[in-house]
């Protein structure tokens, strides 16, 4: 899985899930109302949309969101689903092909052409600037009874800045 962190106006959005197995972005009712995002502003679009467990449920509608990543505003159509979700917006494979993104879970980034240079976006989970639980992992080595053993040690955010 793949999640990054975009901005919409003057908020930022974590746990926004690429997925290149998914037809749809969606957007979970929830996110639109801690977005300050009216209810009226949903476009009348009613479509059964079948989840992960099979499961059929029908959306509320549609709704355009501009969310920026890095230097670049993407428009997005997204489906709104009164739903409990794990993240907070979903860009499927639509949006991936339609904005000549290449996503990479291996890699954790998503890659794009703006402006005739490539911008790189980092998941949340290798840019520890959006986490405020467990940044970092520092890696040494400690010698112990003449061996040489390899440590990794979790850094708390709080703890590491003071």
């Amino acid at each position: 899985m793949l999640h990054i962190t975009v901005q919409f106006k003057d908020k930022f959005i974590a746990r926004v899930l690429i997925d290149g197995g998914s037809s749809l972005k969606i957007r979970p009712l929830t996110t639109l109302k801690r977005l300050d995002k009216g209810l009226h502003e949903i476009r009348i679009g009613s479509m059964n949309v079948k989840a992960f467990d099979v499961s059929q449920r029908a959306t509320i509608g549609k709704i355009n969101l501009s969310i920026q990543m890095g230097p670049n505003w993407f428009d997005v159509e997204f489906q709104v689903l009164d739903i409990f979700a794990t993240y907070n917006l979903l860009l499927g494979r639509p949006w991936i092909y339609a904005d000549g993104v290449v996503a990479s879970t291996l890699h954790q980034s998503v890659k794009f052409e703006w402006n005739h240079q490539e911008v790189v976006i980092h998941g949340d989970g290798s840019n520890p600037i959006y986490t405020n639980q467990t940044v970092s992992v520092i890696e040494n080595r400690k010698k112990l009874g003449g061996e040489t053993y390899h440590c990794i040690e979790r850094v708390n955010a709080i703890e590491k800045d003071q």
